[in-house]
């Protein structure tokens, strides 16, 4: 059985807060260290700060290993949903997307975090095939799982700061 190489991930919570507020509080990538247990922060580099076609980097930690990622915006609609594209493949339709999605609720608004990849960067499939061969044939699970996770504690995180 070949393992799967794409994800299609969300995690969901809810805010006691406005779509708008959480809105502004999700989409300020540098806060991103304060909210994710691997991005450790992001700095914009072109175009408007939020803005659709706007470039940032994202720095990354995982146990000893770093690495940073240039993004840019696809989608910014303030108090419903922040998309950006992790601009790591030749074909932009493949790049992989994360986002936030904001939805009014009775007591608030429902956070939605959701990571889509159509396939595998070279860089995630560098470190899966320098990997004993026991490990390699689970590694993209392990990291669909481990991302599963992080992104549970991110909306928890934004959570916690938006209601605190």
């Amino acid at each position: 059985m070949t393992e799967p190489t794409s994800f299609d991930l969300h995690a969901t919570t809810e805010v006691a807060a406005t779509a708008d507020v959480v809105y502004r509080v999700a989409s300020d990538i540098t806060r991103m260290g304060e909210w994710s247990p691997e991005c450790t922060g992001g700095e914009w580099t072109s175009e408007e700060p939020g803005a659709v076609g706007a470039r940032f980097k994202g720095h990354n930690r995982f146990r000893d290993d770093t690495w940073t990622t240039e993004c840019e915006v696809v989608e910014a609609e303030p108090g419903r949903r922040f998309a950006w594209a992790v601009l790591a493949q030749p074909d932009p339709s493949e790049n992989p997307v994360w986002s936030f999605e904001v939805e009014p609720t009775a007591d608030g608004c429902r956070l939605t975090q959701r990571f889509v990849m159509t396939s595998p960067p070279s860089r995630l499939l560098a470190i899966r095939d320098s990997l004993p061969p026991e490990k390699a044939a689970t590694f993209l699970e392990f990291r669909r799982g481990r991302l599963q996770e992080a992104m549970q504690q991110t909306v928890d995180r934004i959570k916690a700061a938006v209601e605190g």
